[in-house]
């Protein structure tokens, strides 16, 4: 029983996680314009070449009003019983994709979009949408014995006035490797350039503040709050309120995954 309640609290954190990072795009100060519509458009037609061109599938995430429109070849349609086309209306983000992946692959994927957004939040509003971010993650098929590989791309489509993401298209094709794992990556697609990671790691390094950073390090060495208050010559409460927004500013659930992503991002 212990096990179970475990294995639940688990997945209640990894949603809790989800529910944070979708909000970095879903919260944002929206501007209204007036061919909203004709870019939404213009967006769904490409996820749809994108899905008939390649048999993949091609989502786009509707930001402002928080609904994604999911677009299916033959594999999706295969693999993962998709229909050609389906909306959902509940969430900007493609969940019925995400149950099939494997749990510890959205770790890597969750630091990369904060990674590309924290990116492409220091660019000017011409630039956001030149730029791509892919990872592989791993998938169960209809059979839970089958795994896939999948190359997962993310980029942005149309900002408004004011610098604010419209709409984003994700895009997940097979990506058979038999070595080694590839590391997310964020790709320049005029030039076709990987960007280096001193340059992300430059946005990295300003997600978190030198007292937070601080605070961190000692929670990964297992230091207790009150030991990391009398350390810093801080309250308690202090300590508390930091430990609070390191959790809002990585989106994440608890401690110790705040760890896991900060080591990842090489924060600490």
């Amino acid at each position: 029983m212990a096990s179970l309640r475990n294995g639940g609290n688990k997945d209640q954190f990894r949603m809790k996680q989800e529910n944070e990072l979708k909000s970095l795009l879903t919260d944002q100060q929206f501007e209204a314009s007036d061919n909203r519509e004709g870019l939404l458009a213009q967006a769904k037609a490409c996820a749809n070449n994108y899905a008939l061109a390649t048999e993949g599938i091609a989502v786009i995430s509707d930001f402002q009003n928080n609904e994604c429109h999911i677009y299916s070849g033959k594999f999706g349609q295969t693999i993962m019983n998709l229909p050609e086309y389906m909306v959902d209306r509940n969430s900007a983000f493609e969940d019925i994709i995400f149950c099939h992946a494997k749990k510890d692959d959205l770790i890597e994927r969750h630091v990369l979009e904060l990674r590309f957004f924290n990116f492409i939040k220091e660019l000017s509003i011409n630039d956001k949408t030149n730029f791509s971010a892919s990872c592989l993650l791993r998938f169960y098929g209809n059979d839970v014995n089958e795994r896939v590989e999948m190359l997962h791309t993310t980029r942005y489509l149309s900002c408004s006035a004011n610098g604010s993401v419209l709409f984003g298209l994700c895009t997940y094709i097979p990506y058979p490797i038999s070595h080694s794992r590839q590391t997310g990556i964020i790709v320049n697609l005029l030039t076709g350039e990987t960007v280096g990671r001193d340059i992300y790691e430059t946005s990295d390094r300003k997600i978190l503040s030198r007292r937070q950073l601080e605070i961190l390090s000692l929670i990964a060495k297992g230091v207790p709050s009150k030991q990391i208050a009398d350390r810093l010559n801080i309250s308690i409460n202090t300590v508390n309120r930091h430990r609070q927004d390191i959790l809002a500013t990585l989106k994440v659930a608890n401690t110790a995954a705040a760890v896991e992503i900060a080591l990842r991002m090489n924060l600490i």
